[in-house]
């Protein structure tokens, strides 16, 4: 065998060798990039388009608890602030009613992430409701859209809700990250942060 054909089947064998190891490392990284991205969750049956531009959902004054929301839309990397993302909003009044027919949308909003990739809205902490034989915990439907990222349906939940442990979404090893904290200020009010991760397309 000359010295030539003994080179080229050498990088040839090295080539294919390689193959099996590229797929692994690209594996790997799709399994990290969806480690770090905002789980998904049912759209359920309430959502509605058209959903007016604005920060502040209640906007008929109901009663219940002021509850404000912020947070930072990544994309890509799940570090790069993503402007401009398009966030609807939507969840039931304080005695888990939705607003499915008027022209009022109440508790429902569009809002849009600014140049630094943050969002933020006012509403009330939504109330529960029972669905079959057990109440879901209060939540927030998100349907968030950016270009060049997989648009994301998902729900937000609330910690010490008692409620999450019987509801088979909330209590979904993946709904965890999206179970948070909310303080509260000495007239009652609450307030959180919901950081959400995009997934690329």
């Amino acid at each position: 065998m000359s010295h030539t054909r003994r080179e080229f089947i050498t990088k040839l064998l090295t080539i294919v060798a390689a193959i099996p190891l590229i797929g692994v490392v690209a594996c790997k990284k799709k399994r990290e990039l969806k480690k770090c991205t905002t789980s998904d969750d049912i759209l359920g049956p309430f959502y509605r388009e058209n959903t007016p531009t604005r920060t502040d959902l209640n906007v008929n004054n109901q009663t219940g608890t002021e509850l404000k929301i912020n947070g930072t839309v990544y994309g890509v990397d799940c570090k790069t602030p993503l402007n401009n993302a398009r966030i609807e909003i939507w969840h039931a009044n304080d005695s888990g009613d939705y607003d499915n027919s008027t022209n009022d949308f109440e508790f429902r909003g569009t809002v849009n992430s600014d140049s630094n990739g943050k969002y933020n809205f006012t509403t009330i902490v939504p109330g529960s409701y029972l669905n079959g034989s057990t109440y879901r915990p209060s939540h927030i439907h998100f349907k968030i859209t950016a270009s060049g990222h997989k648009q994301l349906v998902t729900q937000l939940y609330f910690q010490g809700d008692p409620n999450i442990d019987s509801d088979p979404w909330a209590s979904d090893e993946e709904a965890e990250e999206r179970i948070i904290t909310l303080s509260e200020d000495s007239n009652g009010n609450k307030s959180g942060t919901f950081d959400i991760k995009m997934m690329p397309d």
